[in-house]
């Protein structure tokens, strides 16, 4: 059964354009956040010798240097590319004010070799070919202007504007191979890791739909599980109180693994899976065990990947996403906190979508009747703090959940229409 290109645009946080800017923010944090640490006793000691130098104005800058690199660092509602651009021109600025006040005896040099490969890192192959650009400009700038004698540096007895020459061009050279095997080792990993990430959604995909098509489910509800999941917790991320644990990874993931949910159906007969009606409380009691089969086949996996936080999750989900706030849950009884946050979010949205959707033996619920029912069990079915997340993005559920009914709706019309018009067909030939 298909689902429209439409349904399928709606954005879900998963894979290489999520995953990428992940790497550039813990690069950029750990290198700048290091570069901070270091740089209280460079920057004091430079100040220092400024100062006995009568260099007033570059004291001045290094102020301001380090003021910037603790405002792009410290502040957290600048944009990541606005951090990632202000911190590579800081670097490129420090290189090029070394040169001018102290000339190529000073530290500007190492500042401007940086410059391109932090760029190429940080904002990709363009930026860095715009950085090299720069670092061209700034050593033909500072070698015209110590020619023309408008540049005086202190100790540089015996250099000439040659040997200044002669070093920019080296440089120059140098620094572009490695910039260009930074970008091209950069541009294998991009594609290793894009081979990656659609091999893991694929075989992810591929585990959960031999639970579903047990369970005569469609692909609809694992699409709609992971835009529910993805919803809910970046709502929840937004609350002042949000769970430590609720990152940005933690969404990717959980727009991953909640798929998984229902995984342990596979150790399920098919008689129970695939009776057409409600459950006797026997039959009920053997579907029951369905969350542990999960929970145990994904602990399982976990022994040849102990490091993969999406099997660990999907574990989480599998074995806790029909136990309750209240303790009332099965397969352990788990109350509150207890239960993971990632097993508390699916567990509401499944329900959402269980309710929201027709099934042989009820008809589907409208979404005000869901959204009541749902607020009805806060505190005792569901994380009540969720709930209230659910409540305030409950439209945008609405709306993802009448798209996709509706469609399969149309494409259940369309294959009735289909085998009418084969018949009718069949009947006028014979």
């Amino acid at each position: 059964m298909n689902i429209s290109s439409r349904y399928f645009s709606m954005p879900v946080q998963q894979g290489l354009a999520d995953t990428l800017p992940l790497w550039r923010r813990l690069i950029f944090d750990r290198l700048f956040g290091l570069l901070a640490i270091l740089c209280v006793p460079v920057y004091i000691t430079s100040v220092y010798l400024c100062i006995v130098s009568n260099l007033w104005s570059m004291a001045l800058f290094d102020t301001v240097a380090y003021g910037v690199l603790l405002y792009i660092l410290l502040v957290k509602s600048l944009s990541e590319r606005y951090k990632y651009i202000t911190g590579c021109l800081l670097a490129y600025g420090i290189g090029f004010a070394f040169l001018i006040t102290i000339g190529p005896t000073g530290a500007g040099f190492f500042w401007l070799f940086v410059f391109p490969p932090l760029t190429a890192i940080l904002l990709g192959k363009k930026a860095n070919i715009i950085a090299q650009a720069l670092n061209g400009f700034c050593l033909l700038t500072v070698g015209v202007a110590y020619s023309s004698g408008v540049l005086q540096w202190p100790i540089t007895e015996g250099y000439s504007t040659f040997i200044w020459f002669v070093v920019s061009i080296n440089f120059i050279v140098t620094n572009a191979m490695v910039t260009l095997s930074t970008s091209f080792l950069l541009g294998k990993l991009t594609r290793s890791l894009e081979a990656t990430l659609a091999s893991r959604h694929a075989t992810v995909m591929g585990l959960a739909k031999l639970a579903e098509y047990r369970d005569n489910e469609t692909g609809a509800h694992l699409i709609r599980m992971q835009h529910y999941s993805n919803m809910l917790a970046s709502q929840r991320q937004l609350d002042a109180d949000t769970p430590e644990e609720l990152t940005d990874n933690f969404i990717q993931d959980i727009t991953l693994s909640s798929i998984l949910h229902d995984i342990g159906k596979v150790g399920i007969s098919d008689a129970i899976l695939l009776k057409p009606g409600r459950l006797t409380p026997e039959e009920f009691e053997q579907i029951k065990a369905h969350p542990s089969i999960g929970a145990t086949v994904l602990e399982s996996l976990r022994t040849y990947a102990p490091q993969c936080n999406f099997i660990q999750m999907g574990r989480d989900i599998a074995g806790g996403h029909h136990e309750k706030w209240d303790g009332s849950g099965y397969p352990k009884g788990l109350r509150g906190e207890a239960i993971p946050l990632s097993a508390r979010i699916v567990a509401l949205v499944d329900v959402y979508d269980a309710l929201t959707s027709p099934r042989c033996y009820k008809r589907p619920f409208s979404h005000p009747e869901a959204v009541s029912m749902i607020s009805a069990g806060k505190g005792a079915h569901f994380d009540p703090k969720l709930v209230e997340s659910f409540i305030a993005i409950n439209e945008q559920f609405e709306q993802l959940s009448k798209a996709s009914l509706g469609e399969l709706q149309q494409d259940a019309v369309d294959e009735l229409n289909f085998c009418t018009q084969s018949q009718q067909n069949f009947l006028k030939e014979g």
